[in-house]
């Protein structure tokens, strides 16, 4: 049986919007523009933040996801119709508190495919829709085993 391991630096920055942290609030009344906004684009993003109400009240929530476009994605958060997607993550979380937008930011990437042999990933996952997906589902995992106590939203469904 063979073994490789896959490392990768990384950090969520705030994503902005004439120069404030977007929350989801704020999001619905906000035009997003590329001109004010922080990033444009494909992107790997979460929201995150403290829920006031319903079931999860007084924890913090995560939702990460993928995109080829990111001001459509966020905009369907708003007005989508997805039961089991953007409708359910809306009415279950995303109204529920004070939750702000991140979009990711990669280091190095570094995959070993066979003892001492590695390949170097590149460092902006925007460049391809499967990379996009295989982080997305690393940061879900990755986030789900820290141990803290945070409800991470889209494990639910």
């Amino acid at each position: 049986m063979r073994k490789a391991g896959f490392e990768f630096e990384y950090e969520w920055e705030p994503f902005t919007c004439a120069g404030t942290h977007l929350t989801f609030d704020a999001h619905r009344t906000t035009r997003l523009d590329a001109r004010t906004c922080s990033h444009w684009g494909p992107a790997i993003y979460k929201w995150e933040g403290g829920i006031h109400e319903g079931p999860h009240a007084g924890g913090t929530g995560v939702l990460i996801g993928e995109t080829g476009d990111l001001r459509q994605r966020i905009k369907q958060y708003v007005h989508g119709t997805q039961k089991s997607g953007n409708a359910y993550w809306r009415e279950t979380f995303l109204t529920k508190g004070d939750i702000h937008l991140y979009v990711l930011r990669l280091g190095d990437t570094v995959c070993e495919v066979a003892p001492r042999v590695s390949v170097t990933l590149p460092s902006d996952p925007t460049a391809s829709g499967n990379l996009r997906l295989i982080y997305e589902q690393i940061l879900v995992l990755e986030q789900s085993t820290r141990g803290e106590d945070v409800w991470i939203v889209n494990k639910n469904l």
